[in-house]
């Protein structure tokens, strides 16, 4: 095993760990209510009309809406490029992620903090469904983003997108939408798969994104996700009960 494979195999085996650590808090293994209930708490003693404004934005980059277009475009610009096998690899991570998401929500039936958000399979809390998404896909753009760029955007680039991953995360707690413990194992089930993908896309074999797809990919995001954000922000400030 190099280098690289070795690093994506114990970033997975973090995730995952992290995954099951939450998982087992919720089935009652160990007291993860009270975890959530501390840490809840203090997030809710931060809300603040502004704040919520920015919440409520970087929370709308994690709608299935948003994420679902910019995945497709993930996949098209490595189709175009002959990336068969990368391509086709990103498309099956992002068309599994949710069936896993939406599978551990029906067999968990966690109760969200604010009860009457959303129904069915979504109704259901355990784990972050927008989390998971962000990391995977946004992941998935900056990895493109770290093997085909070079000097400080490279760096500002792939940073920028990590952290938005976070902060999605961070926002479901915010708006009411999900307890914490949802919320990390969100991000962990997210990186389980995304680690499980980089592996693919940084393999040796498997030419980089060309600077421009990768320029363009982050062109669209970057026009695209402020025009989003403006327009789902009224509707988010009805739909998210426990802010008003």
């Amino acid at each position: 095993m190099d280098r690289a494979a070795a690093r994506y195999f114990a970033g997975g085996a973090a995730c995952l760990l992290i995954f099951v650590l939450m998982a087992l808090g919720v089935t009652s293994i160990w007291n993860v209510v009270a975890f959530d209930q501390a840490f809840a708490g203090w997030v809710a003693s931060w809300r603040n009309p502004a704040l919520t404004d920015v919440m409520l934005a970087i929370t709308s980059l994690g709608d299935g809406a948003y994420l679902k277009p910019m995945g497709v475009l993930v996949v098209i610009a490595l189709a175009m490029q002959r990336a068969w096998r990368p391509a086709a690899a990103t498309a099956t991570a992002f068309l599994l992620l949710p069936l896993l998401v939406n599978l551990i929500k029906s067999g968990t039936a966690r109760t969200r903090p604010t009860i009457d958000l959303y129904a069915g399979a979504d109704g259901f809390s355990f784990p972050s469904g927008h989390a998971a998404n962000a990391t995977l896909i946004y992941g998935a753009l900056a990895v493109l983003v770290f093997r085909s760029l070079t000097g400080p955007k490279r760096w500002i680039a792939t940073a920028a997108l990590a952290l938005l991953a976070l902060l999605i995360a961070a926002s479901r707690v915010y708006v009411g939408a999900h307890w914490p413990s949802d919320a990390l194992a969100g991000l962990a089930l997210g990186g389980l798969l995304l680690a499980g993908l980089a592996s693919v896309l940084a393999h040796p074999s498997h030419p980089p994104a060309t600077p421009r797809t990768t320029h363009l990919l982050l062109a669209c995001f970057a026009l695209t996700a402020p025009l989003y954000a403006w327009y789902a922000l009224p509707f988010a400030h009805t739909f998210y009960e426990a802010l008003s």
